[in-house]
């Protein structure tokens, strides 16, 4: 598979120590079925010292369908 058969989505991501639940959208390329590989590099290096995302660019993630205020999304729960 090359750089341009990749498959990208969006997934969310938790944002830690918010005082409350928040989650960030972020680009994602898909691997199978539930996994996905975090990307938003850019978007992790501009927000890093405003927020901790609970996974990182490049880590693989198991997803579950959540229902958040934007309705059902992807949100990561794992790090394979």
């Amino acid at each position: 598979m090359g750089a341009r058969d990749l498959i990208m989505t969006i997934i969310y991501i938790q944002l830690l120590n918010e005082g409350t639940v928040v989650y960030r959208p972020v680009d994602a390329e898909k691997i199978s079925e539930n996994l996905y590989r975090v990307h938003s590099t850019n978007l992790y290096h501009e927000n890093r010292n405003d927020e901790e995302w609970e996974f990182l660019p490049m880590d693989i993630v198991r997803v579950k369908n959540m229902k958040l205020s934007e309705g059902i999304k992807m949100v990561a729960f794992s790090k394979i």
